[in-house]
């Protein structure tokens, strides 16, 4: 059994996952998402003596880690934690293989401190919330100080494709798909680059202010987009994704977590922002058999962007359920071309289309006909549990 809410996160993730009884929170959206939504879900959760048996951190980005960091802030000392964490996955700067030093000059660490105190990037019209100000600690710094079960130990290994499935109580199961060590070490080489414009000369040693400098000038780096934003025209007809559709080329996205947690027959494919290649490779070198893979959810990556759902992976995947986080306000997500293209497939039972918030796409989702004939149904949610059901996904 596998039941989740989708909080409103703004144009952001925030997913809280029952799968079997195990709680497992994966991102928190903004520091705001945490305090209006998350804080007293968890708060009731810990009176029934419950715990996060895993909280995840898909990847550096204000609108996934920020509230990650309001509750990790909150939950500081054994004394006042709200609730107990068993285990967190991120993948910050200390996580990666890298060589020892010191910060040999105060120009380095004067680097370091700008960098610090530009802060994490706040959603547009929001003052930070006080819970998670701008120039708060650093996810890495909080976890490190007080003593949490980061990334199966102290945070110096990292969270990959590599890693073998995880295992919770109650045939729960966790499976990473991604990120590749390759695009962790892409997105840590520019972090190098751009602190070394910024005149720093030393060598990303695992320190709390490198930690910090590493976390906030990345999350501003997601922020940016790095694909073309001009797509093709046709005065005719709406475009399909195969003809808009270009590969994501953010390296912040490329280090996302992306994985499939199970209990039971259930199966959920959590894709955070990833890339659809990296996807799509890893599915296929995994079931290298499968025509078609079929999960009882799927969560569509970066909010329902163009650059990250590809017709080649839409061939591979699906599934009766479909989650896409996003309040529209950044980049237009979701991109109705992805939409269209996941209920124009045929398919032998209903297409849920689940969102937190009403956008202009959903709305022209609700008039909208498959091309195939395939059922489907758009909903909108509210801190609401979606109840899942069990579906065998060996395609």
């Amino acid at each position: 059994m596998i039941k989740l809410k989708m909080y409103p996160a703004k144009n952001g993730d925030a997913f809280l996952i029952n799968a079997n009884d195990q709680y497992i929170l994966i991102d928190a959206g903004y520091a705001s998402t945490y305090a209006t939504y998350i804080a007293e879900e968890l708060a009731e959760l810990a009176v029934r003596g419950e715990s996060l048996k895993l909280v995840v951190c898909t990847h550096i980005d204000a609108d996934h880690i920020g509230g990650l960091q309001a509750l990790f802030t909150a939950n500081s000392g054994p004394q006042r934690r709200l609730i107990e964490i068993d285990a967190v996955w991120h993948n910050s700067l200390r996580s990666l293989p890298s060589t020892p030093d010191q910060l040999s000059s105060p120009a380095n660490a004067g680097v370091l401190e700008a960098i610090k105190r530009r802060g994490f990037p706040v959603p547009s019209g929001l003052a930070p919330n006080p819970i998670g100000a701008a120039q708060g600690s650093s996810l890495a710094k909080l976890l490190r100080t007080h003593g949490y079960l980061w990334n199966h130990g102290d945070g110096s290994c990292s969270i990959d494709s590599n890693c073998a499935t995880y295992s919770l109580p109650s045939q729960v199961r966790l499976d990473v798909l991604g990120p590749t060590l390759e695009r962790l070490e892409a997105l840590r080489a520019l972090w190098l680059r751009v602190i070394r414009r910024l005149g720093y000369r030393g060598k990303p040693v695992s320190d709390d202010l490198v930690d910090d400098a590493y976390e906030m000038l990345c999350s501003h780096s997601a922020q940016q987009p790095t694909v073309p934003s001009v797509r093709p025209i046709s005065a005719r007809r709406d475009l399909t994704l195969a003809e808009v559709y270009s590969p994501d080329t953010s390296v912040a996205n490329g280090s996302s977590i992306a994985l499939i947690l199970s209990a039971g027959l259930a199966r959920v494919l959590l894709l955070g922002d990833a890339w659809a290649e990296d996807v799509y490779a890893e599915l296929k070198r995994r079931s290298p058999d499968a025509e078609q893979l079929i999960f009882s959810a799927i969560k569509i990556a970066h909010h329902g962007s163009i650059h990250n759902t590809s017709p080649a992976l839409l061939t591979l995947i699906d599934a009766p359920c479909y989650l896409i986080s996003t309040n529209g306000l950044r980049h237009a997500h979701p991109d109705f071309e992805v939409l269209a293209a996941i209920v124009d497939r045929p398919a032998d039972f209903e297409r849920k289309l689940y969102f937190n918030y009403e956008t202009e796409a959903v709305q022209r989702m609700r008039s909208y006909s498959s091309k195939a004939g395939a059922r489907f149904s758009v909903h909108v949610v509210n801190d609401e549990w979606i109840q899942l059901g069990d579906v065998n996904c060996d395609g």
